[in-house]
């Protein structure tokens, strides 16, 4: 599997990540709920922080990515704004963060050095509690799914592993609720 971001050309489905803020007085939990019934939309996760939620969608090819985002996010009464993200490449990561119940989970969206975007991946794939690694924006953003017992213990991971990692720029880091 090769490590450097491209959109595939071969006619397999193409994915997208959203992060989604809802207005103050946004229903959330009907557009959570209205979303995830949305053809499409494979994962509706509830997140803290600068976003609401984080929306993953598949399509056919990058065209119909779009015309989704275009006609049904746009379109959704009580989002407020959006940030999108192809995804260019995936790296399920197995082990013990990959499998089992976990009390807490987060997902980060990492600015990255495309220079040393190899070398992360490498790391990040060995690393403990990362259970997904997507590339996106050409490589110079990678997206992490993290599991863990606590979310303290992801803080740790990323405090501790993540942050002084060379590649690395810029870190947010976003709760999921489980």
């Amino acid at each position: 599997m090769s490590t450097q971001p491209e959109i595939s050309d071969s006619g397999a489905p193409v994915g997208a990540l959203l992060f989604l803020r809802c207005g103050k007085d946004a229903d959330f939990a009907e557009i959570h709920s209205s979303l995830l019934a949305q053809d499409g939309v494979t994962a509706s996760i509830p997140v803290f922080g600068e976003w609401n939620i984080l929306l993953r969608l598949a399509a056919k090819d990058r065209e119909n990515l779009q015309r989704f985002i275009e006609e049904r996010i746009r379109s959704c009464k009580g989002v407020e704004s959006f940030q999108a993200h192809y995804c260019e490449e995936t790296w399920p990561v197995s082990g013990a963060a990959a499998d089992g119940e976990h009390k807490a989970a987060a997902c980060a969206l990492l600015d990255v050095d495309t220079g040393g975007f190899t070398a992360l991946v490498a790391r990040f794939r060995a690393m403990a509690g990362v259970s997904e690694i997507i590339a996106s924006d050409g490589g110079k953003k990678i997206i992490l799914f993290l599991r863990g017992n606590s979310s303290r213990e992801i803080r740790n991971v990323f405090g501790d592993e993540v942050r002084p990692l060379a590649g690395v720029l810029r870190i947010k880091l976003f709760n999921t609720m489980n």
